[in-house]
């Protein structure tokens, strides 16, 4: 995270050369200042190794790590004689799962301390901008905050009520001066995007939205604006993710929930980022499954040769499309992350008895030659265990399912292997959490494509289902499906912090 390395003093004094004619050179900074804190007077040391403020104070001692804290607001000055008050906003996590937030006040911080979770310049911005323009009245905010409360384990309500909202008022930004969207049913962030973020991007207005959600909300997001006409006047709306699904394949690849804050401290210290998006093309008798596969509706509108879906993760068909597929239950998702482990060991070892599925299908590759030049490239193997395009490296905080990937750098890369038996699966599966160590085996093909198109052989429904972003689509008998990356068009931003 952008901290600032550690520098020589200043001295005035000459270098000297002492008897055995070793030089001797002016000490390294020492990160520390007398301050308070609380109002108590305290001696802060900052250790950038470690990525800690320690305080110590007459007899009293407390370390702030850098993953507690969404960011520093660092005063200004007031013209009046002493140090600039200065906030730390700080979240800790209580025995009982629950989140508790504390805007710290302090003085005299050690500037390397400050460096290394100061706001953006991006996050200072907006809040200038709300404080001068103060929000109220009839004017419509540019600052949403989308809380889905059907998320993963359903945490978004308290956390935005415990956290954001505690937290946009100790930095200025009160609650008059942005807009709460709640969800009401799995369509509802989607339609909120459509009726209110959408119009405003055509009309030339810059928006951010807050996204306390999984990957779902930012996928509803990526449909609606790539489905829809944009103006020429169209300016992309910026969205922070606030991580509340169960996989956050998305925000464990950009490092959003490598800490504590759950993306929050992203979005104060990040900038905005284009978000890389995939295009599915459907045949035009495929349909999304919904309410745990009881109901379904058409990809393609009903006069159309095919249907397209967007994405910023994955689209996959074999095991890995059956398992979120089969997971996606009110009952699995009391586990967590552990219902897609779960729902992999009842394919591969049926509780009837019988043998795993084998996936049928012809598969073509669309890659770039030497020259840049694009070309297919059939795979040989008709029957096949995992196919999965993915423009991320990680599905799961430890799942390294693509360890080449770099936060959005845009490359859509491969994997995938045939109709192996379970064991070797199951090894496969447990190498991907081990760093990513799975794209070694020699079982397992890992390359970059450009896109990729399938061709079913599936006489039963079941197994002819795809996964984008979590969305399972089932496609037609004898249907198929053709995915690309999206090269030339550039519809949302997303708020990351990647430095190192």
């Amino acid at each position: 995270m952008g901290f600032a390395l550690p520098t020589l003093r200043q001295h005035s004094t000459m270098v000297t050369m002492d008897s055995s004619m070793r030089m001797s050179v002016p000490p390294k900074e020492d990160y520390h200042n007398e301050g308070t804190v609380r109002g108590k007077i305290a001696s802060l040391t900052y250790d950038t190794v470690e990525r800690s403020l320690s305080i110590q104070g007459d007899s009293w001692h407390e370390t702030i790590l850098d993953r507690n804290v969404i960011a520093v607001i660092d005063g200004r000055e007031d013209g009046k004689p002493g140090p600039k008050n200065q906030q730390i906003l700080l979240l800790s996590k209580l025995p009982d799962s629950h989140y508790k937030f504390e805007g710290v006040q302090v003085t005299s911080l050690p500037q390397s301390f400050i460096d290394a979770n100061v706001v953006s310049p991006r996050f200072a911005q907006m809040v200038s901008y709300r404080s001068i323009s103060k929000g109220g009245g009839g004017s419509v905010s540019s600052l949403y905050v989308v809380i889905s409360i059907g998320s993963g384990t359903g945490e978004a309500q308290e956390f935005f009520d415990n956290v954001v909202k505690p937290a946009f008022t100790a930095s200025g930004i009160h609650p008059f001066s942005y807009y709460v969207h709640t969800t009401d049913s799995n369509k509802s962030i989607a339609r909120f995007i459509s009726a209110v973020i959408l119009p405003r991007a055509n009309e030339g207005v810059s928006q951010t939205v807050l996204l306390l959600s999984g990957d779902g909300g930012v996928i509803d997001t990526v449909n609606v604006l790539l489905s829809s006409t944009r103006s020429r006047q169209y300016v992309k709306p910026v969205i922070g993710l606030v991580t509340m699904g169960t996989g956050n394949a998305l925000a464990n690849s950009t490092g959003l929930n490598s800490d504590l804050t759950r993306g929050l401290r992203h979005f104060y210290r990040g900038r905005a980022r284009p978000l890389p998006t995939l295009t599915a093309i459907f045949s035009p008798d495929s349909e999304i499954l919904l309410d745990e596969g009881r109901t379904a509706e058409p990809v393609a509108p009903p006069t159309a040769d095919a249907g397209e879906m967007y994405g910023a993760v994955v689209c996959s068909w074999a095991l890995h499309a059956s398992l979120v597929a089969d997971s996606d239950t009110a009952e699995y998702r009391k586990f967590g992350s552990q219902r897609f482990q779960m729902a992999a060991k009842e394919l591969l070892s049926p509780s009837d008895g019988s043998a795993p599925h084998v996936y049928k299908g012809q598969i073509i590759l669309f890659k770039l030659d030497e020259n840049g030049h694009e070309i297919r490239q059939a795979l040989n193997a008709q029957e096949h265990g995992y196919i999965l395009a993915t423009l991320v490296s990680n599905l799961e905080e430890k799942l390294a399912i693509s360890p080449h990937s770099k936060p959005l750098d845009g490359q859509l890369r491969l994997v995938h292997f045939g109709a192996i038996p379970s064991e070797e699966v199951m090894k496969i599966l447990g190498l991907a959490f081990q760093g990513g160590a799975h794209v070694d085996d020699e079982a397992v093909g890992y390359e970059n494509i450009e896109g990729i198109r399938i061709d079913f052989d599936e006489p039963d429904g079941r197994w002819r289902r795809v996964c984008v972003d979590g969305k399972i689509v089932r496609v037609g008998q004898s249907g198929w499906v053709e995915v690309r990356k999206n090269t030339s068009v550039d519809v949302l931003d997303i708020v990351a912090d990647l430095e190192p």
